[in-house]
Order: structure tokens, then C-alpha cells, then sequence
């Protein structure tokens, strides 16, 4: 099944409409969005990235194909490197927490279980989203926005609507897609079920940071 994504973004492409008319999102757009709830997004986010870049190493440290673990050995470094330099940017000498979110803790939890404990096939489906979701958000505001000279937000948009993201997500792709040529009618399913609950927790975490989610005691 080589076009395994092209058929899974379109089942889950209804979950992509609402992140896009999430408040968070079309706020960042207009570059009117709350600095206290981006803050407290960038600062979940931070805490999100240094354990999902652990998560792709062990799931290129599960590629048989030298080339894929070499793909998400480098995904692990350098596309962290360059969100960390905007994490940087943004939390510059403002108060920082280093306790995870509720949503920022499932997250982190469910995609650690998929890479450690299920098929590559499944580890590979699960961590794709935060590739493809970011990759069409940041298209979405570029194409949409009118404010990009003035946007305050606008270093963290051109980082996702920018070319070198996009070849990256294009490779996760391809990837992801060659491990389904060959794979069990079962494992296709686990796979679109990980890719879809991946994807609605992609809107989770934007909606807790939007929300400046909390736990309850």
C-alpha cells in the first residue's frame, strides 16, 4: 500500500479542518494570540521535544534500512536543534516550568509506548503527525496570513512553512509509506489507528495550551 498516507490524511483530514479553525491557531495568524498562552505553549512544547527526539531515535534505531535510521538519527538532532534555537527565541528570561501539561504528558507517554513497545510500522504511523500536521499548519497560516511583516509570531511560522521542513516531512513520508508495501491487512489498521490518535492529540495539545491546561490537584 504505497499511498497509505494519501488515504489516511484524507480519513483524518476533518481532525487537520479543526486544528485550523482552532482559536490558537487562526489567533497565531493574526498575530493576536496572548503572549502568556504562547509562552505556555512554547514551554510545553520544549518539554514535548526532549522526549520526542529520544522517541525517534528509537525508532530509527528499529529501521533495517541504514539509510531511515540515519533520517530519524538526524531528525533527533537537527530539526530539534532549530526548534530549540525558536524555543530560545521565545522564552528568553521568561519563567519556564519543567513539569509536563496533562496533554503534554499523554502525548509524550503514547507516542513512547508505540516506539518502545509496538511494530516499527506503528511507531512509524504514530510519530508522523507531528511531521505532516505541523508541515500543513504552518503552509495553512503562510498561504492564509496578511501580516507577515508585523506578525510577532512569524519566526515560528516560517520555521514550518519553510522548504527544509518540508523535505524532512516529505522523507517521514516515504519512509513510512515503503513500510507499508508489504505489511499485514492488521498491522495497515494499527497503523491508521495510531495515525489518527496521534493526529487528534496534535489538536489536544494546541487546545490544553490554549486553554493553559492545568492539573486538577
Amino acid at each position: 500500500m504505497s499511498n497509505w498516507y494519501e488515504k489516511i490524511n484524507l480519513k483524518t483530514a476533518h481532525i487537520l479542518e479543526q486544528i485550523k479553525a482552532h482559536s490558537f491557531i487562526q489567533e497565531l495568524m493574526a498575530g493576536t494570540l496572548p503572549k502568556d498562552i504562547f509562552y505556555f505553549y512554547i514551554n510545553q512544547d520544549a518539554i514535548y521535544l526532549s522526549e520526542y527526539k529520544k522517541i525517534l531515535a528509537q525508532i530509527g534505531i528499529k529501521c533495517l534500512d541504514e539509510n531511515d535510521t540515519q533520517f530519524f538519527l538526524n531528525a533527533a538532532t537537527g530539526i530539534i536543534n532549530v526548534e530549540n534555537a525558536l524555543h530560545q527565541n521565545f522564552l528568553n528570561q521568561k519563567t519556564i516550568t519543567n513539569e509536563a501539561s496533562i496533554t503534554c504528558e499523554l502525548y509524550i507517554s503514547y507516542l513512547s509506548r508505540m516506539a518502545h513497545t509496538k511494530s516499527l510500522e506503528e511507531g512509524l504511523a504514530a510519530v508522523l503527525p507531528c511531521f505532516t500536521i505541523y508541515q500543513q499548519i504552518g503552509d495553512y497560516i503562510l498561504a492564509n496570513q496578511t501580516n507577515k511583516n508585523n506578525n510577532p509570531y512569524q519566526d515560528w511560522i516560517n520555521t514550518y512553512g519553510g522548504e527544509a521542513f518540508a523535505n524532512s516531512v516529505k522523507s517521514a513520508i516515504e519512509i513510512t509509506n515503503k513500510h507499508t508495501i508489504k505489511a499485514s491487512h492488521e498491522s495497515i489498521n494499527n497503523m491508521n489507528k495510531a495515525f489518527e490518535k496521534a493526529s487528534k492529540l496534535e489538536w489536544m495539545f494546541w487546545d490544553s495550551a490554549y486553554n493553559k491546561e492545568s492539573w486538577k490537584i
